[in-house]
């Protein structure tokens, strides 16, 4: 229909514009023609100055030519006129032009020129010889709007005529074609919607038949294949749910084992590290000396690894919390230069800090212990060069932190992975020198808790680069303020001082009670709560610090068992939580009591240190809640 119109209305539009032309053109004519005829004919007259016969000139010609106006003027009046005077244009002084449009009236002018010479026209008034003269035929436009009006018309009538046609042309298609193709249309979308059950009815013949079968046929396997599809991915959604609940088993179990693990290893390490301390301070010849040494050393060892552990539970459980503040990277780079520059010198490597003037707004101690991992990792793995750590800008908001390395590098296919628990690329034979490969998986968590991450850049016998960002803040007005956190230096005496310590396991009680006979230190110990406070009611005093295993014999735990004996002496008595425990439910829970905790095993001078820093710490105020970190 859209093209059928659009041509009927240029072909009308065509022909309109055309006989328009021609009727502009034919009044053209006439005007220029009657115009020069009487300005021709009339010159004789005007100059004999017979008017009468002009003006019944001017009035034939009107009348045979059927023109509105004609009349003949000076310029500045009107001399003679035969027709419509309001039809007459006004008149300003000047020749009038030959032609020109005002209104629906056209105007056409003709000089007269003189029709006598010398003596003939000698007595004539000077306004009458035929010089300064003209004819102006007025002419009406009427006669080509009319015929505008009836091709207007007569088009409309035409373009009524082809669209009647085109209507009932199109109306037979729509029967035969238009509607089963539109049919077609619509059950096409509604399969496309979902609606796979959808058909469209087969009732045309030929290739629209055959178009309306295809459809149906394509339908049909449509709905057989989602089906399928369906059973298919339940199938396969049944199985992988099984998987993933064998997998958080299996996940939940290895937690559960290394969690009981972890503490039936510490709780006997703990002991042995208690009682070996008090042997070497009791043995004095050379070899039961060396001996002890070693023992020691392996007991180390062991703790180091079960620290890692812990490190990574305590992270998974989420108690490990950011605190950020604004500090000087040069201090922590420092610190971390001084603690690793003795095991440097001992391999033969060199171990720098770049010199910088940022600061960052992080938490310094979370940060020290990531550069700290990096180091020891790079130490670890290079033979030859030197290790160094760097900060550089990125931007106005961030600093990139860098430990770069000559070591031997990582192949990039395990790139990824060795930020993986256990995954170390060169122990096989898994020698406790080389860590558990839980260092970096450490550090990746930390990095994660100060809203960044860690990645790493290396290449086989080219070395590594490891880099974190973290925020960068302004040193203006923050140089006083910050500042990170002092090692502590506790050196207070604990004589004449009551500890109560309760733990099931006596084995770890009588180490203790060997230790705290060696420092002069009161103890009073026991497997329960209630057995202490029986021992401390039977001595007449309060205990100074009570220090409590956090798990205990019948499901009793150590702050059940704090509480007790605060209830008993004072609430205001100092006291601290001792665990081998690693689950992250137990972290939780020594988390929310507030209590500070140390985990086992434990070496006797940090012991010391902790109780000192403990009787030290003014009623009231909260010791740290992690002497550890």
């Amino acid at each position: 229909m859209l093209p059928l119109m659009m041509g009927v209305s240029l072909f009308a539009a065509y022909f309109t514009h055309r006989l328009v032309s021609e009727a502009e053109r034919e009044l053209e004519t006439l005007g220029i023609e009657a115009a020069h005829h009487l300005g021709e004919a009339a010159a004789f007259d005007l100059s004999s100055g017979n008017l009468p016969n002009v003006k019944r000139l001017l009035d034939f010609d009107r009348a045979a030519r059927e023109i509105p106006v004609i009349a003949i003027t000076d310029g500045q009046r009107w001399l003679l006129i035969s027709g419509n005077t309001l039809a007459l244009p006004d008149l300003n002084g000047e020749p009038p032009p030959e032609r020109w449009r005002l209104g629906a009236m056209h105007y056409f002018t003709h000089a007269v020129h003189p029709g006598l010479a010398g003596e003939a026209s000698a007595g004539l008034n000077n306004k009458m010889d035929g010089t300064g003269l003209w004819v102006l035929v007025g002419l009406d436009r009427g006669r080509v709007e009319l015929t505008r009006s009836q091709i207007g018309l007569a088009a409309a009538g035409m373009a009524a005529l082809s669209v009647l046609l085109a209507l009932v042309l199109a109306w037979r298609l729509a029967g035969g074609v238009s509607r089963p193709l539109q049919a077609i249309t619509a059950t096409v979308a509604r399969l496309a919607d979902g609606h796979l059950t959808e058909r469209t009815p087969e009732s045309s013949p030929g290739e629209i038949g055959l178009l309306e079968s295809g459809v149906n046929r394509m339908a049909q396997a449509l709905e057989e294949n989602r089906r399928d599809l369906e059973r298919r991915v339940q199938d396969a959604t049944a199985e992988l749910r099984g998987q993933k609940l064998a997998a958080e088993s299996a996940v939940k179990a290895k937690s559960r084992f290394l969690a009981a693990a972890s503490h039936d290893l510490r709780q006997p390490l703990h002991a042995l590290s208690l009682l070996v301390a008090a042997l070497k301070d009791r043995v004095r010849d050379k070899e039961s000396r060396r001996l002890a040494e070693h023992i020691e050393a392996s007991a180390s060892a062991m703790e180091g690894l079960l620290n890692a552990l812990l490190d990574l539970s305590r992270l998974d459980a989420g108690v490990v919390e950011a605190h950020p503040v604004c500090f000087p990277v040069a201090r922590v780079f420092e610190r971390v230069e001084n603690q690793f520059a003795l095991l440097a010198r001992e391999r033969g490597l060199g171990l720098s800090a770049q010199p910088t003037s940022l600061w960052a707004y992080t938490d310094p101690v979370l940060m020290e212990r990531i550069l700290a991992n990096l180091v020891a990792n790079a130490l670890r793995y290079t033979e030859h060069g030197r290790v160094l750590i760097g900060a550089r800008r990125v931007g106005d908001k961030l600093i990139r932190v860098e430990v770069r390395d000559t070591g031997k590098g990582i192949p990039e296919e395990f790139q990824e992975r060795i930020f993986e628990e256990y995954f170390q690329l060169e122990n096989p034979e898994r020698h406790r020198d080389k860590g558990l490969g839980l260092g970096l998986a450490i550090v990746s968590r930390l990095a994660n808790l100060l809203g960044g991450h860690v990645s790493v850049r290396s290449h086989p016998g080219r070395g590594s680069c490891f880099h974190f960002q973290v925020a960068r803040c302004s040193a203006a007005a923050q140089r006083m303020a910050a500042s990170l956190p002092a090692s502590p230096g506790f050196a207070l005496p604990l004589e004449h001082a009551l500890v109560a310590v309760i733990d099931d396991d006596e084995a770890i009680l009588e180490a203790m009670a060997e230790v705290f006979d060696h420092w002069g230190v009161g103890l009073a110990a026991g497997v329960d709560a209630e057995q202490v406070r029986d021992e401390l009611v039977a001595l007449g005093r309060a205990p100074d610090i009570i220090l409590c295993d956090y798990r205990l014999r019948s499901g009793h735990t150590g702050i059940e068992a704090v509480h007790l004996l605060r209830q008993a002496f004072g609430a205001d008595i100092a006291a601290a939580l001792l665990t081998g425990d690693t689950a992250p439910d137990t972290i939780q829970a020594i988390d929310a009591s507030g209590l500070p905790v140390l985990h086992k095993p434990l070496k006797p001078a940090k012991l010391r240190a902790f109780l000192s820093h403990l009787l030290a710490t003014p009623p009231g105020q909260p010791a740290h809640k992690s002497f550890e970190q």
